[in-house]
């Protein structure tokens, strides 16, 4: 898809970097989401292909540029976003998608100019059920306290870093009466560490239609545990959907907002516990989930500004104490579910334009200074030739492959992992074949020990396999696009064919390729995999 990222040359000189950022005056603190899994060109590539209006005004980039994130911090900042949330990912001390904070936002010569704080990602397939204990959220902390909450731009509560719980239900496994004081170590920790405590905020839910009695028991139970407040990373996919809406799987962004909107006003009414409103930048997951996506429909940026106007009357009129006039976007930078407010080539800077209006409307208007403006650029990751056969004897590459669970090399003429929680799971975009045509699969492969193994792939139709089954068990009488196999633990590579022609979703056009070595989460954690070569077979 073509995109113009220059405005006119006349009005443009040439600079040696990103213009130093003018920020927004504005007395809410607007934050959002920063999801920093744009590490691999394999990550953009059914966007690319498939979704290419959704392609970023600063391209297909690495989230671990520096260059990109402080065009990324101009923009934001200036238009009133003063914080992002990144995603952060933590299973018995093994990090992975960490390269968007380290190399990209901690060497980003714009940093202090915006603040971040966390999104602790706790949820399946990242961290099994056994990966909880009072033990592992101290070390955790430790981390936090040494790497993170000592930043002077780390976003803080009177003092009081913030950190966000993806999913408090994965956390209660350690024990529902072993949070609070574990809470409170780690608050404590944080005070001998010279901060002022932890803010612990956690995500709810909210039903499709009015809250039961057990729904205000969980948030009864949250305020029990300790948490300060509740907020939420997306509702989109599926609050204020009619039953045929649901069945149908699409609804207007329209009714999103105002499902949002009776969110707030219900959450605060209940006075059980403080809710930092969460925003929707839309929703829209096509490219992971393919027809079982739920989008929402007709999202514009005049329907996303109506929704921001919503939020500010909450926040000026029933922002519960401390008043913190904070708000959390749902995201910056989810391309792949649909929900994003950075700056792409359709849409431009529109979605950003209307925050400044809502919560910066004294400030002057930015201007729109592109990177190719300035000789800036471009960013873009090198796209993939489709291939059907990968061999890794000369190879000093991952030959296209990646994976946003875990890390790959190629060492010693193999493409080579180990396995941890769920993942990693070596995966290949960059796939265009008529199923038809290819009756199996071929792959040599060593294993340190036996290891069940899963062989998956996708279509347009249905997605990521990773992002649909993911590590959930399948049912017997479920038909999914995999098929199981064995791997024998052996010094030498063994040669596996794994036969496709009979099964019924082997048809139509592969587009994606993954492998799962110990698909049940937490079952075959430190098994080596070396992988030598894989084939598409005719």
């Amino acid at each position: 898809m073509a995109c113009r990222v220059s405005a006119p040359a006349e009005s443009r000189g040439p600079a040696p970097y990103v213009p130093h950022p003018q920020p927004a005056v504005t007395d809410y603190l607007i934050g959002a989401y920063y999801y920093p899994g744009w590490d691999r060109t394999d990550a953009w590539d059914v966007l690319l292909r498939f979704f290419p209006e959704r392609r970023p005004l600063l391209g297909w980039h690495h989230v671990g540029n520096p260059e990109v994130v402080d065009w990324q911090i101009k923009w934001a900042v200036e238009h009133g976003v003063r914080f992002f949330v990144y995603d952060w990912y933590w299973a018995k001390g093994y990090r992975r998608l960490d390269e968007g904070l380290h190399s990209g936002l901690f060497q980003a010569r714009y940093q202090n100019l915006i603040q971040f704080c966390l999104l602790y990602a706790n949820h399946l397939p990242f961290n099994p059920e056994d990966s909880y204990s009072p033990e592992d959220l101290e070390k955790v902390a430790r981390f936090w306290i040494a790497n993170y909450f000592q930043r002077p731009n780390y976003l803080k509560v009177d003092g009081r870093p913030v950190v966000i719980i993806f999913s408090p239900p994965q956390l209660r496994k350690m024990g529902e009466h072993k949070i609070k004081p574990t809470f409170e170590r780690v608050r404590a920790m944080c005070r001998e560490a010279g901060l002022a405590g932890a803010y612990v905020c956690g995500t709810c839910w909210y039903p499709t239609d009015e809250p039961s009695p057990d729904y205000w028991k969980t948030l009864e139970a949250m305020n029990a545990e300790g948490y300060d407040a509740v907020t939420a990373y997306t509702w989109s996919g599926h609050i204020g959907m009619t039953p045929a809406e649901i069945a149908r799987k699409q609804s207007p962004f329209a009714a999103c907002a105002e499902g949002y909107r009776k969110a707030w006003s219900d959450i605060a009414d209940a006075k059980v516990i403080k809710l930092i409103p969460p925003v929707s930048g839309g929703w829209d997951c096509r490219p992971w989930a393919g027809d079982a996506a739920v989008a929402r429909t007709d999202r514009t940026p005049e329907q996303f500004k109506r929704h921001l106007l919503d939020c500010k009357a909450f926040l000026d009129a029933r922002e519960q104490t401390p008043q913190l006039k904070m708000a959390i976007i749902g995201a910056w930078n989810e391309w792949t579910e649909g929900s994003y407010i950075e700056p792409d080539c359709t849409n431009r800077f529109a979605y950003l334009e209307a925050i400044r209006q809502v919560f910066a409307p004294q400030s002057t208007k930015p201007s729109e200074v592109l990177p190719a403006d300035l000789g800036l650029g471009p960013y873009d990751l090198p796209q993939q030739p489709a291939v059907t056969s990968w061999d890794f004897a000369h190879a000093s590459t991952t030959l296209g492959w990646g994976s946003y669970l875990g890390r790959l090399q190629v060492a010693d003429g193999a493409l080579r992992f180990t396995t941890r929680t769920y993942g990693p799971v070596p995966t290949s975009t960059a796939v265009r074949v008529p199923a038809a045509r290819y009756p199996a699969f071929l792959i040599r492969v060593a294993a340190s020990r036996d290891v069940p193994a899963r062989f998956m792939w996708g279509t347009p139709s249905y997605g990521l396999p990773t992002y649909r089954i993911g590590g959930k068990p399948i049912r017997d009488s479920e038909v999914a696009p995999f098929v199981d196999f064995s791997i024998k633990a052996s010094g030498q590579p063994q040669e596996i064919r794994i036969s496709l022609a009979d099964h019924p979703l082997w048809q139509g056009t592969i587009t994606v390729l993954q492998i799962v070595a110990g698909p049940e989460p937490g079952k075959h954690e430190g098994v080596d995999i070396a992988v030598y070569s894989m084939q598409l077979a005719e």
